[in-house]
C-alpha cells in the first residue's frame, strides 16, 4: 500500500525542520550563484528547434540575467539550504518525512528551497489553499515577494527540459508549454 502524500502543514513544518538543522552547518558550501552560472553555461548550450527559437533562447538569457541581483545575488541572509527542495525529493518514512537527495545542497536564502518546495506543489496540481496552509506552517521566511524566487524556479525547470530535450523529446514538449505559460503569466499552471 502506498502511502498518502503529505498534507500542506506536514510539508511546510518538515522544511521549517531541514532548515533549522542545516543553519549552524560549519562547513563551505557553494553560494546561490553557482546555480545561475550552470543555467548560464545551459543556455549557451542550448540550439534554436521548432520548439525553442533562438529569440526564446535570448528571452530566458535576459530573464537570467534579469533575475539576477534578486535571486542569485540575493542580500537576504544565506545558510545551508536543501538546494532542490520539492515534493519528489521526500520519503515517507515511520517517523514522519526525511529529505533525500542533497546532491544540490548550497548556501543561499531560505526562500530559494521554499518556492522550490511550492512550485513542486503547484506543478502536481496542489490548489492554492494547500499552498497557503504549506506557506503558513514554514512561518516567515523573511522575504516580502517570492515572485523573483519563484520565476528562476520555472526558469530553472524551462532550461533544464530544453537542454534535456535532444534526449527526450517529451522534456522539450514540456519546455515548450512551460515557457509559453509563463509569458502569458500563467506559470504556476499544471502541465499534464
Amino acid at each position: 500500500m502506498q502511502a498518502p502524500p503529505p498534507q500542506p502543514r506536514e510539508l511546510g513544518r518538515s522544511l521549517r525542520e531541514l532548515h533549522a538543522a542545516l543553519a549552524d552547518f560549519p562547513g563551505d558550501l557553494a553560494p546561490l550563484s553557482e546555480v545561475r552560472d550552470w543555467l548560464g553555461r545551459l543556455l549557451a548550450e542550448l540550439r534554436p528547434s521548432p520548439s525553442l527559437t533562438r529569440q526564446d533562447i535570448d528571452w530566458l538569457r535576459f530573464k537570467l540575467d534579469a533575475l539576477t541581483p534578486a535571486v542569485f545575488e540575493s542580500s537576504l541572509p544565506a545558510q545551508a539550504l536543501h538546494g532542490d527542495a520539492s515534493m519528489s525529493n521526500l520519503l515517507r518514512t515511520e517517523s514522519g518525512l526525511v529529505w533525500n537527495d542533497l546532491e544540490d545542497v548550497c548556501a543561499g536564502p531560505v526562500a530559494w528551497d521554499i518556492s522550490g518546495l511550492v512550485t513542486s506543489a503547484r506543478a502536481r496540481g496542489q490548489s492554492a489553499t494547500f499552498i497557503e496552509e504549506l506557506l503558513a506552517a514554514y512561518g516567515d521566511p523573511g522575504v516580502e515577494d517570492l515572485e523573483a524566487i519563484f520565476e528562476a524556479h520555472v526558469l530553472y525547470e524551462v532550461v533544464w527540459q530544453a537542454f534535456e530535450g535532444p534526449r527526450r523529446p517529451q522534456a522539450m514538449k514540456r519546455a515548450a508549454a512551460r515557457l509559453a505559460l509563463w509569458r502569458e503569466g500563467r506559470a504556476d499552471e499544471r502541465l499534464a
